[in-house]
């Protein structure tokens, strides 16, 4: 009898006379398969960094915050929720602009001091906040930036004032 084998499995088996050449196929064993896991603190275990630096981000300014000056240009990591306080108490009415770049897509919001929502993005790796108009606060109210993702994060943002 001669025999085939084609992956694991025998592909055709060529029988005796009288039998027709029909022959049970039989599976050969499964081969064995190993994961291979990461040890701790390795470099494949790292946080994904963001595509943009925080010079590239800047460069935006020159389009999405024309006549702005720069506040900050800050990376961040964390869980969950990472975020910054951008204006502290206002002194005038002031208005920001913030673009950013994550290693995971996240959603980014611009929020004042109770919490409120004032500018947010889909989930992206790369976006701008008050892209088409600038956010705003009053004199004595504060605004911070936040980026939500489901796990470990790290993001770098730039951001402009009117002040």
């Amino acid at each position: 009898m001669a025999c085939v084998a084609a992956g694991t499995y025998l592909a055709a088996c060529a029988g005796t006379e009288g039998d027709n050449g029909a022959r049970a196929r039989t599976a050969a064993p499964a081969p064995q398969t190993m994961a291979w896991v990461a040890p701790a603190g390795s470099a494949a275990e790292a946080k994904k960094a963001p595509e943009r630096s925080l010079e590239s981000l800047a460069e935006d300014g020159k389009i999405v915050a024309a006549g702005m000056r720069t506040l900050k240009g800050e990376e961040l990591s964390g869980q969950r929720e990472i975020g910054q306080e951008l204006i502290a108490r206002a002194d005038v009415d002031t208005c920001v602009r913030v673009a950013f770049s994550a290693g995971e897509a996240v959603v980014a919001q611009l929020a004042d001091e109770k919490g409120r929502i004032l500018a947010e993005t889909p989930r992206v790796t790369d976006g701008k906040l008050g892209e088409r108009g600038p956010v705003c606060a009053r004199r004595g109210e504060t605004l911070r930036v936040q980026f939500m993702s489901p796990g470990d994060v790290v993001v770098r943002f730039v951001a402009w004032t009117s002040r």
